[in-house]
């Protein structure tokens, strides 16, 4: 913009000071002036000011007074304040209230005053085009229909969008007292985290487990980039984004192959019990009619070891029913059906159990019923064939809204590098079955003594 466009205000209660400075800059300024600061506010309202220059010292409102009441609602005009009483005290008072860009003495020299003018404007384009790209980002900030965040060093938030407001249910003035840590559910992951920011390298989607002030759970990704000025270190921008109804689709999906896996499990015991069974159970009842009919044959060796073979049979194919899909769940429920699995275990005669069951199990769907056992199972058989464990306790704490279950052994442990790599089918049928039902999973071991499962798994609701 030209000089010539500059719009300045000119405020003076003398009426002679008005007409004399319009008739000086005029050829240079597009100039408005007004009597009071009442008038001064009227001619702001009604046009676009750049530079706003004041008498202080006017009746009913003085000139801080007045520039005191423009800042409020007009910050971007540049402000200049005209005296002829040069005190220490009018001068701290207009610079912190008025927020002045200058304090000029009266009489001013004119070419200073225009150079003082023009440099004003440039203030106010760059103060302008600064709020102008403000405004653009905080409308792109707050648009964004994930959470992002500003931190400082300290990892206190300073800034969220109205997005992460209403997702964490946080109130604007709350800002400055939240710790990012306050998010995380889990402190596992928010050391994780942490150890990762004290890094250069940026954090890009890491899966996290969040809660909002409620206590309520948020499945999240996040990342998170560091902001430096000169190569120093000032804060953090961050971005959350919510990934609950994508994990609770999963868990449904995941949920729906294990039942498909269930059923076909059942199909196939039916099978195995009604044609199979029943023909065995058939040879060993023809067997035995052979053997009355003939009493020599009951003392022939092929035939005892014939019959004793088909026992063996029977009992080794019951046994791979209850595995394949346990009667006893469907009939008894299961804590009867985690009893007869340890007392089959236990006839091996290779393993100690300790079961214990605290408090009522409610009933639940079947289907979930059928995951606890197989994360039971699945545990098992790892304790006897990798473990190597000779005793396993199996503790069950049946609380109002969740289950609560922890699952030790004594065998040889494992590496936690190993782990973290998510290595073994096992583990990962037991931690996909936990979290198909929005459950939690701590693993605890080491090389030499064993392993821990505490296993939280939430009640469905009915």
């Amino acid at each position: 913009m030209e000089s010539s466009k500059i719009k300045v205000l000119y405020v003076d209660d003398e009426p002679n000071n008005l007409i004399s400075f319009k008739a000086n800059y005029r050829e240079f300024f597009e100039i408005y002036t007004a009597e009071s600061a009442e008038a001064g506010r009227k001619c702001i309202e009604k046009n676009e000011i750049h530079v706003l220059i004041t008498d202080q010292r006017m009746p009913i409102q003085n000139g801080v007074q007045f520039l005191e009441s423009v800042v409020k609602n007009n910050p971007q005009i540049i402000r200049i304040i005209l005296t002829g009483y040069a005190d220490l005290e009018t001068v701290v008072e207009a610079i912190n209230k008025g927020q002045i860009y200058k304090y000029i003495i009266k009489p001013f020299d004119f070419d200073d005053l225009k150079s003082t003018i023009e440099s004003a404007y440039d203030q106010y384009v760059f103060r302008k085009s600064g709020e102008e790209a403000l405004s653009k980002f905080r409308q792109l900030f707050e648009k964004q229909n994930e959470a992002i965040f500003i931190m400082d060093s300290a990892y206190y938030i300073k800034e969220f969008n109205n997005f992460g407001l209403n997702l964490f249910k946080i109130q604007r003035n709350e800002l400055n007292k939240i710790y990012l840590a306050d998010l995380f559910s889990r402190s596992t992951e928010w050391d994780k985290i942490n150890k990762m920011l004290g890094t250069d390298q940026p954090i890009v989607d890491v899966p996290v487990q969040l809660m909002d002030s409620k206590k309520r759970i948020v499945e999240a990704l996040i990342s998170v980039i560091a902001i430096k000025e000169n190569g120093t270190l000032i804060g953090y921008q961050g971005m959350i984004r919510d990934i609950t109804k994508q994990k609770e689709m999963e868990s449904l999906l995941i949920r729906a192959i294990i039942e498909t896996q269930e059923s076909e499990r059942m199909r196939l015991t039916q099978n195995l019990h009604d044609s199979m069974g029943q023909k065995l159970s058939a040879v060993r009842m023809f067997l035995q009619t052979l053997s009355n009919s003939a009493g020599n044959l009951s003392k022939n060796e092929a035939f005892i070891k014939s019959n004793d073979v088909i026992n063996e049979t029977i009992i080794e194919l019951r046994g791979i029913c209850f595995n394949i899909m346990p009667k006893t769940l469907n009939v008894s429920g299961l804590e009867a059906a985690i009893n007869e699995l340890t007392r089959q275990n236990s006839l091996k005669g290779v393993i100690e159990f300790s079961v214990k069951f605290h408090g009522a199990f409610p009933k639940q769907d079947g289907n979930y019923e059928m995951a606890v056992f197989r994360i039971v199972q699945e545990f098992i058989a790892n304790s006897i064939k990798h473990g190597k464990a000779k005793k396993i306790g199996l503790n069950f704490s049946c609380g109002k809204e969740k289950l609560e279950i922890i699952l030790k052994d004594d065998g040889q442990g494992f590496d936690q590098s190993k782990l973290s790599a998510g290595s073994g089918m096992g583990l990962k049928n037991i931690k996909t079955r936990v979290q198909s039902y929005g459950g939690q999973i701590d693993i605890k071991g080491e090389m030499g003594a064993g392993v821990e499962f505490t296993i939280v798994m939430p009640y469905l609701k009915s």
